[in-house]
């Protein structure tokens, strides 16, 4: 059987998104430096594969996964240094993503837990992405 990975990205790719092609690891390493930030080895696991989603396309659902300059991008950005997000919706209404003070993946907004895994949220986000709310 194919690896979670494997799966999401073969689920995407079938959906008509064009990812990127993975991260560097040099990439992610500088980008936790920056974020004061570990991110959790699923994470890692899928950024090396592919590095989101390439021109912001939305998933059918509506979210968008962003490449790893974007995940540092809005984080200097958004003013918050404890909320790293990773996904959204168009227009940022919605994002979701790390608390640096918190396992899990919550929702900017109210900062809600919305699942205990990385892993989790992006099976939430192929499968049923009201449960994101």
């Amino acid at each position: 059987m194919n690896s979670w990975t494997e799966s999401v990205i073969q689920q995407w790719k079938n959906a008509g998104i064009t990812l990127n092609k993975g991260a560097l690891i040099e990439m992610i390493t500088e980008t936790e430096n920056a974020l004061g930030f570990r991110f959790p080895g699923e994470f890692m696991e899928l950024y090396l594969q592919m590095d989101g989603f390439s021109h912001m396309e939305s998933h059918s659902n509506m979210y968008s996964i962003w490449p790893i300059h974007r995940i540092l991008h809005e984080y200097l950005k958004s003013g918050s240094r404890n909320f790293i997000g990773f996904a959204c919706l168009p227009g940022n209404n919605y994002t979701i993503g790390f608390l640096k003070n918190n396992t899990g993946i919550f929702g900017s907004a109210d900062q809600r837990r919305i699942a205990e895994t990385f892993k989790e949220s992006l099976l939430l986000i192929s499968r049923d992405p009201q449960l994101l709310y």
